[in-house]
């Protein structure tokens, strides 16, 4: 039994004439009653009853009809689900970060949207640790993360490629005692207050300067909170080295990108990752191209 023959005793059923099913299908009557004809055959069964006042159908007659009618629902729904799945992939980008690349991202999502109206974006910011724990469980198109070629090779399904090596600086206002600083250490920042991006990961640094609680100006996801107090307060944050390199307020002055002295022994590998099983889609191929050509022109 194939897909046609399916078709059309379920139609025939429905109008109780091979006739009618036949002009609603817009075949031959006699096509489609030698096609069920043949399938009656292959079954060993009779599947209507027919007369001149139409087709009724039997008992086994009605025990193909409904497999049938469930084996075409699932046919079609598994159509729609494809269909959405390629619409999707064409129209939606779904890209998960860790903060030191929303700047880049927004930027290159702004310019990538005006030259392509109908692409949407969703863009989740998580910490490298929930990155890698939730990657595979939901739809990602693809996700930039900085971590370990160790830690990256470890995980399941995941292909990988290079992005960038950088390392953690600090960011300071003007009301800094270490505005006017060249380069830092981490013994000369052990007492200062601390402003903490929640979704960052700065766990290497913070084992060795080892804040308290009391230290801790405030804690958020607020990039305005955030980046205000920085302007204003005399608090640090710790970031990686590109994140807000050419944001207004560095260009300008009133925020200042200060590298640590032992820098080197922070250094700080960041990928692209995606699914095995689902590679990079045409759309997310080419905003990725945009978003590393603006990322290497900026750093």
């Amino acid at each position: 039994m194939n897909f046609e023959q399916m078709n059309y005793i379920v139609n025939v059923a429905n109008e109780m004439s091979i006739s009618k099913a036949a002009e609603k299908l817009f075949i031959s009557t006699s096509g489609m009653s030698q096609s069920i004809t043949r399938l009656e055959n292959e079954l060993g069964i009779k599947i209507f009853n027919r007369s001149n006042q139409g087709v009724t159908p039997t008992f086994e007659g009605k025990i193909v009809i409904s497999k049938a009618m469930t084996l075409l629902n699932t046919i079609k729904e598994l159509n729609k689900e494809i269909l959405e799945c390629k619409n999707n992939n064409q129209t939606h980008l779904k890209i998960l970060t860790a903060p030191a690349f929303t700047y880049f991202l927004q930027e290159t999502m702004v310019k990538f949207n005006s030259e392509n109206k109908d692409i949407t974006f969703e863009l989740i910011e998580q910490n490298p640790k929930e990155i890698i724990q939730n990657f595979n469980k939901e739809n990602y198109d693809f996700a930039l993360i900085p971590a370990s070629l160790e830690k990256i090779k470890n995980e399941k399904n995941i292909r990988f490629e290079h992005i960038h090596t950088g390392h953690i600086c600090i960011a300071v206002g003007k009301n800094s005692p270490f505005y006017h600083h060249d380069y830092v250490t981490l013994c000369a920042l052990k007492d200062s207050k601390l402003i903490m991006y929640n979704s960052s990961d700065y766990n290497e640094v913070l084992k060795l300067t080892k804040p308290n609680l009391n230290q801790v100006l405030v804690s958020s996801n607020n990039n305005i909170l955030i980046y205000k107090l920085v302007k204003e307060s005399q608090a640090l944050l710790f970031l990686h080295d590109f994140s807000i390199k050419k944001s207004s307020m560095v260009m300008n002055g009133e925020i200042k990108i200060i590298p640590l002295k032992n820098e080197k022994y922070f250094p700080v590998d960041f990928w692209l990752i995606y699914l095995e099983t689902k590679n990079l889609t045409e759309v997310a191929k080419e905003f990725m191209c945009d978003f590393l050509d603006n990322f290497k022109k900026n750093i």
